[in-house]
């Protein structure tokens, strides 16, 4: 438990916030740039299926991540 609290491990996890938080904001811009091109009654649907995908997938490989670094 001490290992958790160490300033290495804390550092750690400001940088992985930091940078989800950019590649968060990312993907926002990119949808919507994207979804842009769309007729406007799909934009919506677009950037909900859009930023949706994006979480899950974000999800899964942080999942992978922490598969890969158990072993």
């Amino acid at each position: 438990m001490d290992n958790i609290f160490s300033l290495a491990s804390l550092i750690n996890l400001i940088t992985l916030t930091a940078m989800e938080i950019v590649l968060g904001i990312d993907n926002v811009i990119f949808i919507s740039i994207i979804s842009g091109k769309l007729p406007e009654d799909k934009q919506a649907k677009a950037r909900l299926i859009g930023l949706s995908l994006a979480l899950v997938f974000r999800i899964a490989l942080l999942f992978t991540i922490t598969l890969i670094v158990e072993m």
